[in-house]
């Protein structure tokens, strides 16, 4: 889904995750669980996501290989990060 798909809440949702992981995982280095907040449940899609996926995968280093799982009923996202 096009990133137009999001509003205004879930892209702020989505960019805050995204930097929380960058930081957390040293640039997409390491892996990482991202515990997702009840009160962000309630705006996190599949296409949120799906945005933090591609946000995830331009960012990456070209070495790396990223794996990104939802998990929602345990309210987390598996960053998992691979050397190609």
């Amino acid at each position: 889904m096009a990133q137009g798909t999001l509003d205004e809440t879930q892209r702020a949702l989505v960019k805050k995750k995204f930097e929380i992981l960058r930081q957390a995982s040293f640039g997409f280095t390491q892996d990482r669980l991202l515990h997702i907040q009840e009160e962000d449940l309630k705006s996190w899609t599949d296409e949120c996501t799906a945005e933090l996926r591609r946000e995830i995968t331009s960012a990456a280093p070209s070495h790396i290989k990223i794996a990104l799982t939802d998990f929602r009923p345990l309210r987390c996202i598996s960053l998992q990060c691979r050397p190609l």
